[in-house]
């Protein structure tokens, strides 16, 4: 089956956004509407004393309580927390548009829009730090000084681009990277006055639903599968559970020798 001209529209939309950008960062989504926000403000309606004392809390009960399973602490801690679910201010990205896809993809049910964010890191820490460039955290502010020593060190109103070590084979294999959210509670493309949106360096990519046979053939031939995202046993058992691009013929024969 030939792609669709749709598809090839969208295909020339990325590829128009990463001309003249050093790295973009990518993320899918299954419903478009999704706002670019991290599980910690995603607890609704709550205000910043709350999310603070909850981030807080999480940190240090993760920390406590999961020392039989880790020794991380600060920075690699978060992101290990993020791996497992816990509601961080981290919101995941990838330096891979097909990484992106496939999350958009994976829990897309046939209703409605998918879509796929682009952002130009380097902008949104100008725009928040003053400076273009990636922000590696293990080279400053510890995350636990955010936490206990809000004298000395205190979260931006708006997000920051972290090049965070990769201590896990799935953020490795997904070429993970993330923004970290601001005390302004505000969705990623509503901070900084909508900026980033309306100059073009975080753009939306809608993936209508006609789309999904397109995608399911562009990742089924790049080789993405559960298994590359999910480099482990959970990978795998998705993989095999759901055959996500194949339909193999599998015989309920026991004599194959009678089959001519």
């Amino acid at each position: 089956m030939a792609y669709s001209s749709e598809w090839f529209n969208i295909l020339n939309t990325v590829d128009n956004f990463c001309k003249g950008i050093h790295r973009v960062w990518f993320r899918g989504h299954s419903d478009s509407e999704f706002q670019l926000k991290s599980g910690l403000f995603r607890i609704a309606d709550k205000t910043l004393d709350y999310y603070l004392n909850f981030e807080l809390l999480a940190y240090r009960q993760f920390l406590n309580l999961g020392h039989l399973h880790h020794s991380e602490k600060d920075w690699n801690l978060l992101y290990l927390m993020q791996h497992h679910g816990v509601r961080t201010r981290l919101l995941d990205w990838s330096e891979s548009f097909t990484t992106a896809l496939y999350f958009a993809r994976l829990s897309w049910n046939g209703e409605g829009d998918a879509c796929v964010w682009m952002l130009d890191p380097s902008a949104l820490n100008k725009l928040t730090l003053g400076a273009p460039q990636y922000v590696m955290p293990y080279e400053g502010v510890s995350y636990e000084d955010y936490l206990f020593n809000k004298n000395e060190a205190e979260f931006h109103n708006n997000s920051i681009a972290l090049y965070a070590t990769r201590n896990d084979s799935r953020m490795v294999n997904q070429q993970g990277v993330f923004t970290l959210q601001g005390n302004s509670m505000l969705s990623l493309d509503q901070e900084h006055d909508e900026i980033l949106k309306n100059e073009g360096k975080l753009v939306k990519v809608i993936l209508p639903l006609s789309t999904i046979d397109d995608i399911d053939n562009y990742l089924l031939q790049a080789g993405v599968t559960d298994y590359t995202m999910f480099p482990d046993l959970d990978g795998l058992a998705r993989q095999i559970n759901s055959l996500r691009g194949y339909s193999p013929r599998i015989s309920m024969k026991l004599n194959f020798q009678n089959e001519q």
